[in-house]
């Protein structure tokens, strides 16, 4: 179940409720509250290429892969 925000429209309160969808829709329905909507994203960036956060084994065994899949091979070492 999802956490929602809702905004007392009487008081003002603004809380926080881990409620079903259906239980959500109850509490618009209501009148009492409105949806507040929150743009809190989780950001993952990575810096460089996920090669050079490799163990060297992984990097050997890259460089074996190259060396015998023959001419015109794309794998980058």
């Amino acid at each position: 179940m999802p956490t929602y925000t809702f905004k007392n429209k009487e008081t003002g309160e603004v809380t926080e409720e881990f409620c079903s969808i259906s239980q959500r829709q109850e509490k618009l329905d209501s009148g009492k509250y409105e949806q507040i909507i929150n743009a809190k994203p989780d950001i993952i960036s990575m810096r460089g290429d996920a090669i050079s956060k490799t163990s060297g084994d992984y990097r050997d065994l890259l460089k074996r892969i190259k060396k015998n899949s023959g001419r015109g091979n794309t794998i980058k070492v």
